[in-house]
């Protein structure tokens, strides 16, 4: 069973303690991580107290590669607000990719975006410690890889946030596997569209 008070990205950090004591980088350095290649031959970025519009820069190429590679995405939300922000360019998404698992603490537990049901799953992670998560991951041509934040707070909700990106399909798993433990569902980003 899963402890809810414990952070995700704490629950993380302890399967891969050495991940957690790497040297922070600063992924706003738009020169030296201009493109997704740029963070993908890194293989592992560590980061704190970044902000939102520098992990959606990351996370647009991220889906991006998803859909010009025709590889499964999921994607962790925060709040119903930040999906709605992004729902029209997630539809098309979702036409455009495999399987799609789109997640977030909705309040609504009747929210349901308009969706080809057969390619798309909206979950709900609201009352988990989930709900702090933005996570964006895919498959590259190793395995999975993606985003990994967590929302610091601030003056605001989501002025800040800490974790990390990866290629490291070893540590993608363990989120995946995470979030399933938590969500009691099958999220599979091998999963090519079957079920």
């Amino acid at each position: 069973m899963e402890n809810v008070n414990e952070k995700f990205l704490d629950g993380i950090w302890a399967q891969f303690p050495d991940l957690a004591k790497e040297e922070l980088v600063d992924i706003t350095d738009k020169e030296k991580f201009a493109t997704l290649n740029d963070h993908m031959i890194a293989e592992f970025i560590r980061y704190d107290k970044v902000k939102r519009r520098d992990l959606y820069r990351l996370s647009i190429m991220i889906e991006k590669y998803a859909a010009k590679a025709y590889e499964p995405l999921v994607a962790v939300f925060e709040t119903e607000h930040l999906y709605k922000y992004v729902e029209k360019r997630y539809l098309d998404l979702m036409n455009n990719i495999p399987k799609t698992w789109v997640i977030g603490g909705f309040d609504n537990p009747f929210f349901a975006p308009t969706t080809p049901p057969e390619k798309a799953e909206i979950l709900t992670c609201a009352g988990t410690n989930l709900e702090d998560m933005w996570i964006v991951a895919s498959n590259g041509p190793d395995g999975p890889f993606g985003l990994v934040a967590e929302d610091l707070g601030g003056v605001e909700k989501g002025d800040w946030f800490r974790g990390f990106f990866t290629t490291k399909a070893e540590v993608i798993d363990k989120v995946i596997e995470k979030m399933n433990q938590i969500m009691g569902v099958n999220i599979d980003l091998s999963n090519k569209g079957q079920n």
